[in-house]
């Protein structure tokens, strides 16, 4: 008996000592992400806290805010003020449209450019209906008309503008009272949230670059893919006589109406189904429906936004964001397209594999150019501002070469011309590289 009270306290000291290193490593696993290749079980292990459905009113909303004061323009793009920005215009503000006008051009572009006023930005323009939160009483004549920015100047007798880029449409809503101090709030309480730009004159419409060269991080994420099966539940109705088509590139299931492949090397999901054609929808119909398809498959957890619908292919447009700014690529990795036939989809192609995990101490800065050099060096390679659609400062996703679960995000600036989005370096160099080749 009194030996094993001399031993006791030694055994406790070991015993805690065990139980405190198995917690230590136990916590060191769950922490710890797996860098194993993109196996089935790896992938497996993160579907259940990569499922994430998206809500209507995150997806349709503005993506940057713009403060006109008396001499300056300054720009935010920070997700957690353009979050504000949409629940402060969600709680339905504005009556409902007082009436409407086609502006002239530079009278457009004057209206626009006015002192003292907030512009609110959407990505691409957007059906009224779609953004019907922001109304107590949106009249269905509207719901079809689509804007890209909404302005609210200082003087309190004036309208709320919304306004469509293309067809220069300007909407007029009442002013509601209290509407514009918490907007003021948010560019006076954070300035440092913003950057002073310069407006230019893009082919459509009045857009925004900075003023100095611009200095972001690039990133580095560990990605993760929601399994194979994750995706065959939720587009196929029944699994018992799927086809299994695959090969050493592609995953692919097929049944007699649709067929899915996911490419194993970078995770894009291509689906088709054949599908008899159906009623015509209008827009905000087809674009809201193809969200309910989109809502539960893309995993994606950063912001999310609508980026535009072609009314003559019927496809719909979505891009992923991270930090407020889009994700574009060589394949363009940040894109979401869906074809719709009346409210089913029939065709989709997104990324699967979506980002979890950052490196933190992977990060670098990187330096881009300011606005002026930016359009001075498309000018010089032959492209002038009146043929570029739109200039978005993005993220340029690659594969890292050390292992496919390692995605780079590299700043660049992207720019749209003839309905294509290519990086800086691309159209620049694009044009060398075309030379050499014709040379062959």
């Amino acid at each position: 008996m009194g030996m094993k009270q001399k031993e006791s306290p030694i055994l406790s000291a070991v015993l805690y000592t065990l139980v405190a290193i198995s917690l230590f490593l136990t916590v060191r696993i769950l922490s710890t992400p797996s860098t194993m290749g993109l196996s089935q079980n790896s992938a497996t292990s993160v579907s259940a806290n990569l499922t994430n459905t998206k809500k209507i009113e995150d997806v349709f909303a503005p993506i940057r805010m713009i403060v006109h004061t008396d001499k300056r323009i300054y720009l935010t793009q920070a997700p957690g003020i353009m979050q504000s920005v949409n629940e402060l215009l969600g709680e339905g503000a504005l009556d409902g449209i007082e009436g409407v006008s086609t502006y002239l051009q530079e009278d457009y572009d004057a209206l626009i450019l006015s002192p003292m006023q907030l512009e609110i930005r959407f990505a691409e323009e957007i059906p009224l209906e779609l953004l019907s939160r922001y109304f107590a009483n949106l009249q269905e004549d509207y719901y079809d008309d689509s804007i890209d920015r909404i302005i609210f100047n200082a003087k309190e007798e004036d309208p709320v503008y919304l306004l469509n880029d293309e067809t220069k449409q300007v909407f007029t809503a009442l002013r509601p009272e209290n509407v514009l101090q918490p907007l003021v709030d948010l560019y006076e309480g954070q300035k440092d949230a913003y950057m002073e730009v310069e407006s230019y004159e893009s082919e459509s419409a009045i857009s925004y670059l900075p003023k100095e060269a611009i200095t972001i991080q690039k990133l580095v994420y560990l990605v993760e893919k929601p399994s194979n099966s994750y995706f065959i539940d939720l587009l196929f109705d029944d699994t018992t006589d799927l086809k299994d088509n695959g090969n050493d590139e592609y995953v692919s299931y097929s049944d007699n109406i649709s067929e899915l492949s996911i490419h194993k090397a970078t995770g894009l999901l291509s689906y088709y189904r054949n599908i008899l054609d159906a009623e015509e929808l209008p827009d905000y119909r087809l674009i809201r429906d193809s969200f309910h398809e989109i809502k539960m498959l893309d995993n994606w957890t950063n912001p999310f936004y609508f980026y535009g619908f072609d009314a003559e292919t019927d496809n719909v447009y979505y891009r992923r964001y991270v930090n407020g700014y889009p994700i574009f690529g060589e394949v363009d990795y940040g894109l979401t397209r869906i074809h719709m036939s009346g409210s089913s989809l029939t065709e989709l192609q997104f990324l699967s594999q979506v980002i979890q995990t950052p490196l933190t101490d992977r990060r670098e800065d990187v330096t881009l150019l300011s606005g002026a050099d930016l359009l001075a060096a498309l000018a010089a390679a032959g492209y002038s501002s009146q043929e570029i659609q739109m200039i978005a400062l993005g993220y340029d996703w690659t594969f890292s070469e050390e292992s496919n679960r390692l995605v780079n995000l590299t700043p660049k600036w992207f720019i749209q011309i003839d309905g294509v989005w290519k990086s800086l370096d691309r159209w620049i160099g694009g044009t060398e590289t075309e030379a050499d080749d014709s040379g062959l």
